[in-house]
């Protein structure tokens, strides 16, 4: 991990443990001082992304639900992972309709 992927999990360990401790990406930016990269943090999102991609990080979030924490329990993991599926779902499933919109197209 880099060092601000580092300081990211120390902040969770020391303030996150569980889904009722979960802090969201605006306060982790703000303890931590990173930058935001946008208006929905950007940055610290792709951190936390990496960070469980390459690094072996077990951080929760639900979509509509502010806030990630480090995962305690196969509860916490099972509704991260459910609405993980739910986003990938709805991803896959507007790519679907956007396909049959272009072949069913009326250009005039």
């Amino acid at each position: 991990m880099n060092e601000e992927q580092q300081t990211l999990w120390e902040y969770l360990r020391n303030n996150a443990i569980g889904y009722d401790a979960r802090r969201s990406s605006t306060e982790i930016r703000e303890d931590c001082g990173f930058e935001s990269g946008g208006v929905t943090n950007e940055h610290v999102r792709d951190l936390i992304r990496d960070m469980i991609l390459n690094h072996n990080c077990c951080i929760g979030s639900i979509m509509w639900v502010d806030g990630y924490w480090i995962v305690q329990n196969e509860h916490e993991l099972e509704m991260s992972i459910k609405s993980l599926m739910q986003r990938a779902n709805g991803v896959i499933k507007r790519a679907d309709a956007l396909r049959a919109n272009f072949l069913n197209r009326n250009d005039g």
